[in-house]
């Protein structure tokens, strides 16, 4: 497993899971956090990555990935992403149908 910051143009590769929270800087998957929203915070039931449609289990192709900014290819859509967001989204690369990594 990997972050997504860390795939090459080109490579295709798997979520695994989304750590980012856009509204509160990624805590809220701390238990300790969500307490916090228990008790008046704010309420987050996904995180900003996911309503982009980055989820788990969904495949990228990474289209560009100059360091900074990420260009992704998600279910035939271009999204794209800071670096900060990318390095909290863990990936797998995939194979493709000719069974190659």
């Amino acid at each position: 497993m990997m972050t997504l910051g860390l795939v090459s143009c080109g490579e295709r590769c798997e979520i695994v899971e989304v750590r980012h929270c856009g509204g509160c800087g990624g805590d809220c998957h701390d238990d300790k956090h969500k307490l916090g929203h228990a008790r008046g915070g704010k309420q987050h039931s996904t995180t900003r990555a996911e309503e982009m449609g980055l989820r788990a289990g969904k495949r990228v192709e990474m289209l560009k990935n100059d360091g900074n900014l990420l260009l992704l290819l998600v279910d035939d859509a271009r999204i794209a992403i800071d670096r900060r967001m990318a390095m909290k989204i863990m990936v797998r690369r995939t194979t493709d149908e000719s069974g190659t990594a």
